[in-house]
């Protein structure tokens, strides 16, 4: 078998968000960044298709707001939530000073990563499609437990191929094959256990994203996210803790989900639907390696409260780029080059999942819910702490506060 061979300064493993942000911000800083997937693009990706505010802000920071906002994406100012009892409150963006913007976009991932994919490479990156990498390539100088990872390798094209750098950036989402090759993971953590389907002729549709928290689906919930035409992302998110006996059948879930609701009965499935994991496990996951970095989901970073991870996956890849900036400059491409990244991820983000990983074991049983989304429709700060912390800018260590509690409980 015949071999290829190239040579970057930095290799970048996966071209979704993660993976073509990241690339985007090198090139743009004059550094020689050479992207892989293993498909060949355009190419669909299961994801509920939501960008949250918080996203769009970290797109117009990357210069790519203005190619997507040129196509007649569905655009959302505000979020609907329904309690176990029915009860719904509806939040609008505009209502509560986050410093964000007052809207998000229902985009396709396979029109989002194209976009992304297509402004690196505008950036100066480079790009080579269908390389199934298949692990790192070490120093063969190196010695000791973990060799210091000079690139990849794998095929394409039914030939033998690698890449040598200078740094290895992985951004291949929530699978763990590649991950397991780099040390990072060697097992699924628990997570949330997702599946989506698109549907045309959903009735009533609105600017806003819908989340329902049906006793039937706890702990979980379900989405109605709404595209152009009539056409709906619907699916189901359930969180793989504290359930007993067997996993419970996703497809048969949505079915009975929509069957419940009247508006959705007559929707027209596009397609099957498809399920997919979810990683929500940073800040446990390992995020630097002896000469690689790991970012967005790779790095288990998606809000556990709302399944939400293109967002952090563009930050962490500002973040990854700041930090490979200066190992480079530096000539240091080891760990220790690299803990400013991993301090940079903890001190942003640790904090706030471990605070959502205690609300979700409080807050998240069918009467809780029904009491929040009651006093939230009421509690003009209640409500901008619950959707500050749903957006992912705002603490969610405030719940705790005694001013929160007293206007939980108070009549």
């Amino acid at each position: 078998m015949t071999e290829k061979r190239e040579t970057a300064e930095v290799v970048i493993v996966g071209a979704g968000p993660a993976g073509s942000a990241l690339a985007a911000h090198l090139a743009s800083r004059g550094h020689d960044a050479l992207l892989l997937d293993r498909a060949t693009f355009p190419r669909d990706k299961t994801c509920g298709d939501g960008l949250t505010p918080r996203a769009i802000l970290a797109l117009a920071r990357l210069g790519a707001l203005t190619a997507l906002r040129t196509n007649d994406y569905h655009e959302i100012h505000g979020a609907r939530l329904i309690a176990p009892n029915g009860h719904a409150w509806d939040m609008r963006f505009a209502d509560y000073d986050l410093g964000l913007p007052a809207y998000g976009l229902v985009i396709p991932r396979r029109d989002l990563d194209e976009t992304l994919l297509r402004h690196a490479i505008a950036r100066g990156a480079r790009f080579r499609e269908a390389v199934d990498v298949t692990g790192p390539l070490h120093d063969p100088a190196a010695s000791g437990r973990q060799p210091a990872v000079v690139g990849i390798q794998g095929k394409r094209g039914g030939e033998s191929f690698r890449v040598q750098a200078r740094l290895t950036a992985l951004a291949t989402g929530a699978a763990i094959g590649l991950l397991r090759t780099f040390d990072v993971l060697q097992a699924m953590p628990p997570g949330v256990n997702a599946i989506r389907g698109y549907f045309d002729g959903v009735a009533d549709l609105e600017d806003r994203f819908e989340f329902y928290f049906e006793r039937d689906l706890a702990p979980g919930y379900a989405w109605v996210f709404p595209m152009a035409e009539g056409r709906a992302n619907i699916g189901l998110g359930l969180f793989s803790r504290g359930r007993a006996g067997p996993a419970p059948n996703l497809r048969v879930g949505l079915s009975e989900f929509i069957r419940r609701h009247p508006r959705l009965r007559d929707a027209t499935p596009v397609g099957p639907a498809k399920g997919y994991p979810i990683r929500i496990d940073f800040p446990s996951s390992r995020v630097i390696g002896e000469g690689y970095l790991v970012v967005g989901e790779a790095a288990g970073l998606v809000n556990p409260v709302t399944g939400e991870g293109i967002d952090l996956a563009l930050e962490s890849a500002e973040m990854a780029a700041d930090a490979i900036s200066a190992a480079l400059a530096a000539g240091d491409t080891t760990a220790r080059g690299l803990r400013a990244y991993e301090r940079a991820l903890h001190a942003r983000y640790a904090g706030f999942f471990r605070g959502v990983r205690l609300l979700l074991r409080l807050a998240t049983g069918p009467r809780a819910l029904n009491v929040l989304i009651r006093q939230a429709q009421h509690r003009p700060r209640l409500a901008r702490t619950i959707a500050g912390i749903n957006l992912g800018v705002t603490s969610p260590w405030q719940a705790f506060s005694p001013r929160t509690w007293w206007e939980i409980l108070r009549r």
